[in-house]
């Protein structure tokens, strides 16, 4: 689904709410458990999620690909630790990454250290509890649009790359009770 599509799902669902003067449950991570509201029934987000590369189920992946996440405002300080890529499943190995931002602090681009195995799995792992610039939460809905799924306790398997899931920092951290959000590729 296209990012401006998402955008206009976005904007048609709150001028559809503003109109009815229904509330929303649309939380900051929208579709996720427990989701809360902000003020007026809409979500208090900072940024919303727009897009990820490579995009969900992708295959056949370049080893030499980075990861390019866009943002639609600008975001805090430091988020880009929030951000792993692990061998196979959350439970693998991360992968060492250079992280830089561009276009105004919305547009983040990871390299890997060093070329990706061929023919491997990968799952990307966004921090549930990234903000905006202005300290306010990331409406993750676009990502379930493209295919991200929450991490939650199911699909939490021993450790996040050996570390135990309740020792992880509060970037990791959703208020719905999720550690964010994954997506998996193939490489070729």
């Amino acid at each position: 689904m296209s990012r401006w599509l998402c955008a206009g799902v976005v904007v048609f669902a709150a001028a559809l709410e503003g109109a009815c003067g229904g509330s929303s449950s649309m939380g900051p991570m929208a579709g996720g458990p427990g989701g809360g509201s902000g003020g007026g029934g809409l979500p208090a987000a900072g940024a919303a999620f727009m897009a990820v590369s490579p995009p969900e189920g992708a295959s056949a992946v370049a080893t030499s690909s980075p990861l390019v996440f866009h943002f639609s405002a600008a975001m805090a300080e430091g988020m880009e630790k929030y951000v792993d890529l692990h061998h196979g499943d959350l439970s693998g190995s991360t992968v060492p990454m250079a992280c830089v931002w561009s276009e105004g602090r919305t547009v983040l681009t990871c390299a890997p250290a060093a070329p990706l195995a061929p023919r491997t799995t990968y799952a990307i792992h966004l921090g549930g509890g990234m903000t905006s610039a202005a300290g306010l939460p990331i409406d993750y809905m676009n990502g379930l649009a493209m295919g991200g799924r929450w991490i939650m306790g199911g699909m939490m398997s021993g450790t996040h790359a050996g570390m135990g899931w309740g020792m992880m920092g509060s970037g990791w951290r959703n208020a719905n009770g999720s550690y964010g959000m994954v997506f998996t590729f193939t490489t070729a």
